[in-house]
């Protein structure tokens, strides 16, 4: 049966999107990040992000020049970084950028060493301002990078009814994750009025992507829910103590699509001295998350890009054993036997209950 010439409108008409984020950090509002290292308000610090950045719309652009990419931040000033000017890498690529305050601070004692993370938030708001019921767009952490095109993963959810699809890391049920367990998580749901039969899962906070109705529902909720929160941490009560918190209990309560993007997206822990997860066939993912890789490989790709090398135009066969090398091999982590014993023996001790989980 053909399509209707309204359906065949809604098609031709619906808006694709591809996001990443980076919030700067003021004197007052310093983090830690244990996966970088370093004062988060110095500029070498902040230029491990940009590096990330730049490498993040390169790899994207590669497959998606029909997708509107945007960059969100809350500074109006775009830095030079080892003399690669990132308000020309932006304008050369046609990469708009949206400048944003951070309506949802959290106080310094919130949770843990991250303070900006509802900054996701006034990100969703601003979306939510430009998107149709319809259209689709894919926000990432900054430190991801395309292996191929994501369009199957925009064609499945068009044509599919949810509002949203997530990926669900790879927890144990029993696992605390950010001071919450999965218990927690649906005691504190049914708190907020969404009764759950069974432990709800917890959806990585790597990637949103959703429908513009996902993005308006949770635009029009969060300001109250916000409101609550700051309650509950006034009170000592449980609370959502990060975004993903916030975002896996609104996938249950919009109508999304639980680890539908477990087969396109992958946290890959590559440095072998405290923690590896990179299995054969990963390479075969559309978008690999790299945590590990800001100060190492994803730092020698901003290299060959910041000499003019680009990754847009390589034969995909070239590209991809670059991006291997580069970014996946166990080697690439100069092997620190201390660390590696270290790190053994808190795993055993942990496995006997003699440590804390």
């Amino acid at each position: 049966m053909g399509l209707s010439k309204k359906n065949e409108h809604e098609i031709f008409d619906m808006k694709k999107y591809i996001a990443t984020w980076v919030y700067l950090d003021s004197p007052e509002e310093k983090s830690k990040y244990p996966n970088t290292g370093g004062d988060s308000t110095s500029p070498a610090f902040q230029a491990v992000y940009w590096r990330c950045i730049v490498l993040f719309y390169e790899t994207s652009l590669r497959f998606h020049k029909d997708v509107h990419h945007i960059f969100f931040t809350n500074t109006d000033t775009l830095p030079t970084v080892d003399g690669l000017d990132i308000a020309d890498f932006f304008k050369k690529n046609n990469v708009e950028v949206v400048p944003l305050k951070n309506r949802y601070p959290l106080p310094q004692n919130y949770f843990g060493s991250f303070r900006n993370q509802f900054f996701e938030f006034s990100i969703i708001e601003y979306i939510a301002k430009i998107m149709e019921d319809s259209d689709m767009l894919i926000l990432l952490d900054s430190d991801c990078v395309f292996s191929k095109s994501f369009q199957p993963g925009f064609d499945a959810l068009s044509s599919h009814e949810a509002t949203a699809m997530t990926y669900v890391v790879d927890y144990d049920e029993k696992y605390e994750i950010h001071g919450l367990t999965g218990e927690d998580m649906r005691q504190l749901s049914a708190e907020l009025g969404l009764q759950l039969d069974t432990l709800p899962h917890y959806s990585g906070g790597e990637l949103l992507f959703a429908k513009g109705s996902f993005f308006k529902y949770v635009a029009e909720d969060f300001a109250s829910l916000y409101d609550d929160l700051m309650i509950r941490h006034k009170e000592n009560r449980l609370k959502f103590n990060e975004e993903a918190h916030v975002l896996s209990y609104y996938y249950y309560r919009l109508n999304s699509v639980i680890g539908g993007m477990d087969s396109y997206i992958k946290r890959m822990w590559t440095n072998r001295n405290y923690f590896r997860n990179v299995d054969k066939d990963d390479h075969l993912r559309t978008i690999w998350h790299l945590p590990n890789e800001k100060r190492l490989g994803i730092q020698n790709l901003f290299e060959r890009i910041k000499n003019g090398q680009s990754l847009k135009s390589m034969p995909q066969e070239e590209y991809t054993a670059l991006l291997k090398e580069s970014l996946l091999l166990a080697s690439n982590h100069k092997l620190d036997y201390y660390k590696v014993f270290k790190n053994s023996v808190n795993k055993l001790l942990r496995t006997l209950k003699i440590i804390g989980k």
